[in-house]
């Protein structure tokens, strides 16, 4: 008897590993953060852009004020 709690043991992980009911909803929720991760690199960049922005401008003005 002490021998088939093993392999029970061995039956059930083999049910899992080969279980794919909520493989749709892992799916799900790695899209879902690709998008949000997407989103936040869109807004940092757009943060960038403003700063790159904002230090040219600075530059142009210091430029045209000293010549």
């Amino acid at each position: 008897m002490a021998t088939k709690r093993p392999e029970r043991g061995l039956r059930r992980l083999d049910a899992l590993l080969r279980d794919t009911e909520g493989a749709t909803a892992i799916e799900y929720g790695i899209l879902l953060m690709m998008v949000g991760l997407a989103l936040i690199g869109m807004m940092s960049m757009t943060d960038v852009s403003n700063q790159m922005s904002n230090t040219f401008e600075y530059l142009a003005g210091k430029m045209s004020t000293s010549s």
